[in-house]
């Protein structure tokens, strides 16, 4: 089966669902963190141009994103082009907001 793009009403529908399965700290910290969503250009390979992902939350220059290919968030520093190219997905919502919480550096 082809990969299609997520749609932007299809990811709002994840979102919400995500979000409505925050403990309260953690619905906190994604307040906290959020911004409203907008997609960010990723790279994954040749076969893979011009593709996005959608950011939901930022601490700095760290990023929470919605990976539809994997069906996960992950946390992110975009190339000084903007461009994410180094993944760190962990799964649901709630382990990106942690990592995007915690100190140091980000995978």
């Amino acid at each position: 089966m082809e990969w299609v793009p997520l749609s932007r009403e299809k990811f709002e529908t994840i979102l919400a669902e995500e979000i409505a399965a925050l403990r309260p700290e953690v619905k906190r910290l994604y307040e906290q963190y959020a911004v409203p969503p907008f997609q960010q250009p990723c790279f994954r390979g040749e076969s893979c141009a011009n593709e996005q992902v959608y950011v939901v939350a930022k601490n700095c220059d760290r990023l929470v994103y919605y990976d539809d290919v994997e069906e996960e968030f992950g946390v992110s520093i975009p190339d000084t082009d903007g461009v994410l190219r180094k993944w760190g997905n962990y799964g649901p919502l709630v382990t990106a907001l942690l990592v995007l919480d915690e100190e140091g550096s980000v995978p």
